[in-house]
């Protein structure tokens, strides 16, 4: 009788193993993982837990540059070499705000203004990417922004629905904005709240 009922016992788990390796498998099919995708996956995650580390390392090859001005959401002006850039931050798009070019979009407003109370006086790590040019088409540098504190500015704004992911072209951190995007989306934060129509477009 006790036998019987460890062997209950061991198909019971063994079953249940088996669907928790089927529904990992599943959810990583869902998520478009392979073997590599999951090392790059792994990868980044780790690099997003270890943000201090990264900015110490990172802080060898590259100096502090301090914000002059912020343009709007995504677009910030800085100090390097003597003289003044414009930064694009990589990955990201912000509705606009109103200006000579372009008229204003829905939480263009709100996302210049979270920008600047993120990047105003503030000094700044700027992180290009391997895989992405160095400058954009309006000859802007393309970077990820990186306060001292390690905090991502790019994610940040996204992550908290100030910003939409701009993937025009693969780099490191695409994954992550399109998970922070739908999370964000998800729960109706910021620009997809109901104020705007961004949600069901």
């Amino acid at each position: 009788m006790s036998h019987q009922k460890n062997n209950k016992l061991r198909f019971r788990n063994f079953v249940f193993i088996l669907i928790v390796l089927t529904l990992a498998g599943f959810i990583g099919y869902v998520l478009g993982t392979n073997s590599s995708s999951s090392k790059a996956n792994s990868s980044i995650s780790h690099t997003l837990k270890q943000k201090r580390n990264v900015i110490t390392i990172s802080a060898q090859k590259n100096a502090l540059f301090p914000v002059v001005k912020v343009i709007d959401g995504d677009t910030i002006e800085t100090f390097i070499n003597g003289r003044k850039e414009l930064v694009r931050l990589l990955g990201i798009n912000t509705p606009e705000v109103e200006n000579k070019y372009r008229h204003q979009e829905c939480f263009g407003p709100e996302a210049s203004k979270e920008a600047k109370k993120l990047l105003t006086n503030k000094k700044v790590y700027l992180l290009p990417d391997p895989a992405v040019p160095n400058r954009g088409k309006y000859h802007r540098l393309l970077r990820y922004v990186f306060l001292p504190s390690g905090e991502f500015i790019n994610a940040e704004l996204i992550k908290n629905g100030y910003a939409f992911e701009y993937i025009y072209q693969p780099f490191q951190f695409m994954k992550y904005f399109h998970l922070l995007e739908s999370e964000a989306k998800q729960n109706r934060l910021g620009l997809w709240s109901s104020q705007c129509d961004y949600y069901f477009e």
